[in-house]
């Protein structure tokens, strides 16, 4: 490694240097409260309120040792598509730009992913806090019938979390050629299997602190269980706000669910179905893997399509310069929400860090964007393109979308060349970073079930149809020319997630996605950082997160079910 990097990596952590971890036993059992659980149950404000503070505390600051990168739950999705490669900083440094604005980039160089990182830590202690509120509601709601509603929409966010940890702590396999113990180590049989600990609204303080991480099975069953649950309870449950979910995004975590499980080989845990007038059910009780899944995952995706009978996002709606990806459509069937009531400052918001318009923040320095590959692959109709500067792109053509000036524009063009403009600050606001940074942003969009269902086709024998079904999604409603004539599983599924990668850039999706499917990453030769040339046959080590030692210094069990630490596994290409 250059001396450059070294000073490049170690300026990075500062993000996470301060930070005093503890373990999350201890954000899973507070101190007692002059109120009870049991007393908040007992008025429907104070359950309205508890529940409240689900979507809430995912909009909301968790600590000030973790920085301006700490946002909530979408401060996640953003170091997810960082740590997938499809976003990083284009500020370019031959050109007067400093990339190392960006809070977030971490994932792109996969350091300070070991058991005493900063970002293991980081997403471990958003993640079960999260789920310690959604506890919270269901041990208050118990089996009370005049309760129902909250306990299922708090077991549908409990669904998320740990469906979301899965992905990260899921082990996969994965080559790491700079480390020559790591595909060894990971393959060990103490850790086969295994996800992270279940955390539930029964755990004492005593059985956490000696709470293995559950094995898949177990841990999918649990994910049903709540899912199933969710469904009985919110059955004829509507809703006027986009926090809180319906049941097409409880059929849409099922479709993600099903979706992970389709990697591994079929029958691998249960063979067991159920015959009904006919036909073969499978029970949710029963984990399915392969073909079988893949067909749960097609099913739930169409379910959810159906549920939510709603329009997908406009060419308009996704471009506008005043609401675009900041204002809810009827196409977001889950959703965060930040009100100027709970904007703390200008740089702990979504928006400063990502909006190059958001002139407060980080947005127009670190100028966050997409690899050159990804500009010149896309047509020239796409609307997904037209909001990305391009090295060609003039002023004339960029202007009906951007609220930017010309000359400020040309010099951040310049300056970044493929930053994305996707995003777009609360009401379209420059300069007054309270109403700025006052967004909704997306947990999951019916467009996401689209695409799921697509690809479950390419596995279940349909590819010629999923590669029609993505022109005909295309030219509906992203570009006016679309020509893709392949029939190939393996080619149509590769477009398939490409094009997502794009539809969902920023929004945290696509790296789960890219981890089960074991795609590689092509960094190099394109306008990627120094330190960030990557070209992998799969998926890249860091994929995989260990579990960190904040948690087991206080869990003894798990100190036997650490992964190994995948950092600097593979080495950048320009250090080479």
């Amino acid at each position: 490694m250059t001396m450059k990097l070294n000073k490049i990596l170690m300026a990075s952590a500062v993000v996470f240097a301060a930070v005093a971890f503890t373990g999350c036993i201890k954000e899973v059992f507070p101190k007692e409260s002059a109120i009870t659980e049991s007393q908040l149950a007992q008025s429907s404000a104070g359950m309205e309120s508890m529940m409240k503070s689900v979507p809430a505390s995912m909009a909301a600051h968790v600590a000030a040792s973790y920085d301006h990168s700490d946002f909530g739950y979408h401060s996640i999705g953003l170091y997810k598509d960082h740590h997938a490669m499809i976003m990083f900083p284009c500020a370019r440094v031959d050109r007067g730009g400093n990339p190392y604005y960006s809070r977030l980039q971490a994932p792109n160089y996969g350091f300070d992913m070991g058991t005493n990182g900063g970002y293991t830590h980081y997403i471990w202690y958003n993640y079960y806090p999260f789920i310690k509120k959604a506890n919270d509601i269901i041990g208050a709601a118990g089996d009370d019938e005049d309760l129902k509603t909250y306990r299922g929409l708090a077991k549908t966010f409990r669904a998320l979390f740990y469906l979301d940890l899965v992905g990260y702590y899921d082990c996969l396999p994965a080559k790491a050629p700079e480390l020559p113990s790591y595909e060894t180590d990971l393959a060990k049989p103490e850790l086969k299997d295994l996800t992270v600990p279940i955390v539930t609204e029964n755990t004492t303080e005593a059985a956490a602190k000696e709470n293995p991480r559950a094995k898949r099975e177990d841990m999918f069953k649990f994910i049903f269980d709540d899912l199933t649950d969710a469904v009985a309870c919110l059955e004829t449950f509507e809703t006027t706000t986009p926090t809180y979910p319906e049941l097409p995004a409880i059929y849409g975590l099922f479709a993600r669910a099903y979706m992970w499980l389709g990697q591994f080989e079929e029958g691998i845990y249960s063979n067991i179905t159920v015959e009904e007038d006919g036909k073969t059910v499978y029970p949710y009780e029963l984990v399915l893997t392969g073909r079988a899944a893949y067909q749960k995952a097609y099913d739930y995706a169409e379910l959810a399509m159906q549920t939510a009978n709603v329009p997908f996002m406009t060419r308009e709606q996704y471009s506008n310069v005043t609401s675009g990806f900041n204002t809810p459509v009827a196409s977001w069937i889950w959703a965060t929400s930040m009100s100027t009531d709970t904007v703390i400052n200008n740089l702990l918001a979504f928006a400063a860090h990502v909006c190059p318009e958001a002139s407060y923040g980080y947005g127009p320095l670190a100028c966050v964007g997409v690899a050159k590959s990804t500009y010149d692959r896309l047509g020239s109709t796409d609307i997904r393109k037209k909001l990305i500067v391009g090295e060609d792109t003039t002023y004339d053509q960029f202007k009906n979308y951007t609220s930017m000036g010309r000359d400020e524009w040309e010099e951040l063009a310049y300056r970044a060349p493929y930053t994305n403009f996707k995003f777009r600050p609360g009401q379209g606001e420059r300069v007054d970073y309270m109403v700025a940074n006052a967004v909704s942003l997306p947990i999951m969009r019916i467009e996401e079930m689209k695409f799921i269902a697509m690809e479950a086709k390419t596995h279940l024998g349909r590819a010629a149809e999923a590669a029609q079904d993505l022109v005909d999604w295309t030219l509906a409603n992203r570009a006016d020319v679309y020509i893709f004539n392949e029939t190939d599983e393996e080619k149509v599924r590769e477009e398939i997630i490409f094009q997502k990668s794009v539809e969902f850039w920023g929004e945290g999706v696509i790296l789960f996605d890219m981890k089960r499917l074991d795609m590689g990453v092509h960094t190099t030769g394109q306008n990627y950082q120094s330190g960030m040339l990557f070209d992998t046959e799969g998926r890249l080590p860091w994929w995989n997160l260990p579990i960190p030692s904040g948690e087991t210094a206080v869990n003894t069990v798990t100190k036997d079910q650490v992964a190994p630490d995948p950092s600097y596994g593979v080495e950048s290409q320009d250090a080479i």
